[in-house]
């Protein structure tokens, strides 16, 4: 099931205002709160955070789902921030309970970050704070 978070307050301004694809959706979520107040809501929603390309918006993505401690798969060789988060994160030195996964090739992407969240899932730890980890 593909959840779309959307920055609009009706599927109108979804489309007109912000130009923002729905087709690929099964469903959206119509927020109102803006491209900036939405990225909170979509990562805390989801199980695994996949980066492809992106810009500073993706960016901030990334950061509150590595600071939410959130399994990130990074889509390599898609450019934009995707291709640079290797560095961003050498540079952050901030441990966190995010576990990252790099790959070029989507389905493989897609398999390890899976294979991960069952681990988790059946560790007891998938759901926790990322303090909790400690």
């Amino acid at each position: 099931m593909v959840l779309g978070i959307s920055p609009a307050l009706s599927l109108d301004e979804h489309v007109v205002h912000y130009r923002s694809p729905y087709l690929e959706y099964d469903s959206l979520i119509f927020t109102g709160s803006g491209l900036m107040g939405r990225e909170i809501t979509t990562i805390r929603s989801c199980d695994v955070v996949v980066i492809c390309g992106g810009r500073s918006g993706t960016l901030g993505e990334f950061s509150i789902a590595y600071d939410e401690g959130k399994l990130i798969g990074v889509l390599e060789g898609t450019g934009g921030i995707a291709d640079h988060l290797r560095e961003v994160v050498a540079m952050i030195q901030k441990d966190t309970r995010a576990a990252l996964f790099y790959d070029s090739d989507p389905e493989a992407l897609i398999d390890a970050l899976l294979t991960e969240h069952d681990r988790r899932v059946a560790a007891g730890t998938a759901y926790l704070p990322p303090e909790a980890d400690g």
